[in-house]
């Protein structure tokens, strides 16, 4: 730990003027409302946690599975989001996951030596690139994780550090913050591999090795067996939580169920013909030409870690972040190396400086304005993004003319958790792979939606569903509304409202 505080104090005491207005457009950048629709439930979580200081055995906001063992991979996370939300508002909550993400991609630029400024530029291309994915969400601790992880493993190979037994320490508190410590692991275990590679290569064919001019260190005996004990002791320390082997179980079934992964657009892989894609195409494309340009290093751990995290990327929308964080150490040593005399020439102009505080003046306007810190919060702006906030409003309001077990939007039961908590949801963002006997929810509410023949009739037998909250061009509403036991009591652009009229007042 000393050769990190280190590492921090130093590098805080070389920041120029330049380095603080740049971390600061990072900052901004970084800022992002509270939209992830699983936000709600997270919040409600975390408050629920502070509130008994204990973690449920069950599940305690849905009325379908309430017998089902909930584990929540992130229920410490729940409980650091809930504290900052109610004791420092929304705003203070996005700035906190934007000094997250910012320092994330900042370590990540760090694997090789280079000037602080040029890190900052490398990581701002690479946030520029991931916007559309990031934001208050839980996984941007993973996104953490992943850089802490490679930046010490870089440092310790160096010899810049001189112990990594203290890693395991690291994966425990990230094991109870999010399940994405498995990239963690996956980390070093691809890292002693290549490293093992490169050890036996150089062990029986120095010559060849040698003349290969590989620009990486390559790991001494001893150090491969640090790496295989500390990475061992990681893996056990992984077990220490709430529910022990139970959340990597519960993790195996989420990502081996059949119908959740499929049916989950975060979990698709990346189609290049969507618009949320371009940003990556763009990217993809400045790296490769970058590479090809200027890039003239073997470095083959560094290869197979970055082209790990290519694929990941790519297998699921969720991951595309990976690649920009895994490249933006190349990218810093590019910007270095290459383009230093142009930017550095370009920050001595007043008029350039000036254009810049300006635009980061009104950026940062907009910013504080968009995570919801005026009048009407966050729900205000969860509402103008597309989120049935006036329908729940509505809702609890009226409690007379909705019934008591709903069908919900997938989307949106988040959401309901948090804004509606009278009410237990049919399901929200926790239950994709959730199934007790013949109860499996989320395809339960998919062929409820799509109005698949005898779906109402099913959804009123199997679970006793007396309203529908659901959006307008769903075809389950256009099937009520054409019938007499089904009636409209709310609708606007974005959902619509039915309730099972009681058997007395059917015609």
């Amino acid at each position: 730990m000393k050769g990190i505080f280190n590492y921090i104090r130093k590098a805080f005491a070389s920041i120029g003027l330049a380095e603080r207005f740049l971390l600061f457009l990072l900052l901004v950048v970084c800022v992002r409302p509270l939209l992830d629709p699983d936000f709600g439930w997270h919040l409600r979580s975390g408050t629920d946690l502070l509130k008994n200081l204990s973690v449920p055995k069950f599940d305690p906001y849905s009325y379908t599975l309430p017998d089902y063992h909930w584990v929540n991979f992130e229920w410490l996370t729940d409980g650091v989001v809930a504290f900052v939300y109610q004791n420092w508002g929304a705003l203070s909550l996005s700035i906190l996951f934007a000094l997250l993400i910012g320092g994330a991609f900042l370590l990540a630029a760090s694997l090789e030596k280079t000037a602080l400024k040029y890190k900052i530029l490398a990581a701002l291309v690479a946030i520029l690139a991931s916007l559309p994915i990031l934001g208050v969400r839980m996984q941007m601790v993973t996104l953490l994780g992943m850089a802490l992880i490679l930046w010490i493993l870089y440092r310790w190979r160096r010899g810049e550090i001189k112990t990594i037994w203290w890693l395991p320490i690291i994966f425990l508190v990230w094991t109870n913050l999010h399940a994405g410590f498995a990239t963690g692991l996956l980390i070093m275990a691809v890292f002693f591999v290549v490293e093992l590679i490169k050890y036996l290569a150089l062990l029986w064919w120095p010559k060849i090795y040698k003349r290969l001019h590989i620009a990486e260190a390559a790991l001494s005996a001893n150090q491969l067996k640090s790496l295989l004990w500390v990475g061992l002791a990681s893996g056990a320390a992984t077990l220490v939580n709430p529910y022990g082997w139970g959340l990597h179980y519960d993790f195996y079934k989420f990502m081996t169920n059949p119908f959740a992964i499929p049916n989950i657009a975060e979990w698709q892989p990346v189609v290049f013909s969507h618009p949320i894609s371009y940003n990556f195409i763009i990217y993809i494309v400045l790296f490769a030409t970058v590479l090809l340009l200027a890039y003239r290093k073997i470095e083959p751990t560094r290869w197979v870690v970055t082209g790990l995290f290519l694929v990941l990327s790519l297998m699921y929308w969720r991951n595309m972040p990976f690649f920009m964080l895994m490249s933006t150490g190349f990218l810093a040593e590019m910007i270095q190396e290459h383009t230093h005399l142009v930017f550095d020439k370009l920050l001595k102009k007043r008029w350039i400086l000036l254009t810049l505080v300006v635009i980061v003046s009104i950026l940062a306007a907009q910013r504080i304005s968009d995570v919801g810190s005026g009048a009407g919060g966050p729900t205000k702006r969860l509402g103008e993004a597309g989120y049935p906030i006036a329908a729940i409003n509505w809702a609890k309001a009226n409690p007379d003319k909705i019934g008591a077990h709903m069908l919900n939007e997938y989307g949106w039961g988040g959401l309901i958790i948090w804004q509606f908590p009278e009410q237990r949801v049919f399901i929200d963002g926790r239950m994709p792979h959730w199934q007790v006997d013949n109860r499996f929810v989320f395809y339960d509410e998919e062929y409820f939606i799509s109005a698949h023949p005898g779906a109402v009739e099913a959804m009123e037998k199997k679970y006793g569903i007396d309203w529908v909250f659901i959006q307008p061009d769903r075809p389950l509403a256009l099937v009520l509304s054409g019938r007499d036991d089904w009636e409209k009591v709310y609708g606007d652009g974005v959902a619509v409202i039915y309730r099972k009229v009681p058997p007395s007042n059917v015609e």
